[in-house]
């Protein structure tokens, strides 16, 4: 069966009618055939209550190993609460899902803390899951030293670990879902005849993302490519087909 990685952002699990969304989005995938693969983002942002920056704000700047490496224990917090209310959201309609951290999502780093590369991915767990007929809800954004020290993988993290997870297991597609039915051709917001592109390659993504456009995070295209697996912009709040 087709595995398909569904990211979504922190404005789509930002309220419960929008997580409703995702979970049906999900259900909609398992029925089609597939096998979904959650990956989410903490919810909301600056000033919500459990937004990373919102978190960070608990403890104040410092400039030393010990406060990066708290500092991304508390970070990681803001994910692991979105996980399980979306996996809650799934297990009441009667379908199994079970939420993952990074790290038991099987994904191992290097101790960069606060901008943490990827070293591996064991994707076993994930797999034990799925061939149970589960929906992995996985907290993006995380993962795990070999000495077991929590990390987290910079700004734009979820949408690494949504293309990391993706190469892990071989997933046919890497879905990011945003606030826009894909990479349009200007800024919606002040361009009222924008249009969405259909198709773009890799290196055109990869270059719209490193000047600002931040429907993905460049460091997610590369490993996209890197493995050569499709990548959809689509919207949470449509059923447009994406770019």
């Amino acid at each position: 069966m087709e595995i398909v990685v569904q990211k979504f952002g922190g404005t789509s699990v930002a309220s419960p009618d929008l997580r409703e969304k995702i979970a049906q989005k999900a259900i909609s995938a398992m029925k089609s055939g597939k096998l979904p693969v959650i990956v989410v983002s903490a919810i909301g942002r600056n000033g919500d209550p459990y937004a990373t920056d919102t978190l960070i704000l608990l403890i104040g700047n410092s400039k030393n190993d010990i406060y990066n490496r708290n500092k991304d224990l508390l970070m990681s917090c803001g994910e692991i609460i979105s996980a399980v209310i979306l996996s809650n959201l799934i297990n009441n309609y009667g379908y199994k899902s079970v939420a993952l951290t990074g790290f038991q999502a099987g994904i191992i780093t290097n101790e960069n803390f606060n901008n943490a590369s990827v070293l591996s991915v064991d994707r076993s767990k994930i797999m034990d899951y799925l061939n149970e007929g589960y929906i992995p809800v996985i907290t993006g954004f995380q993962g795990i030293s070999e000495n077991g020290n929590i990390t987290t993988l910079g700004r734009g993290g979820s949408d690494t670990t949504a293309s990391i997870i993706g190469e892990a297991l071989d997933a046919e597609t890497i879905e990011i879902y945003t606030d826009v039915d894909g990479i349009m051709t200007a800024d919606p917001r002040y361009i009222k005849d924008a249009n969405v592109i259909d198709t773009l390659c890799y290196d055109e993504v990869y270059q719209l993302a490193r000047s600002g456009a931040k429907v993905i995070h460049p460091r997610a295209v590369e490993l996209a490519e890197r493995s050569n697996i499709p990548l959809i912009i689509k919207n949470t709040l449509s059923d447009a087909k994406g770019t």
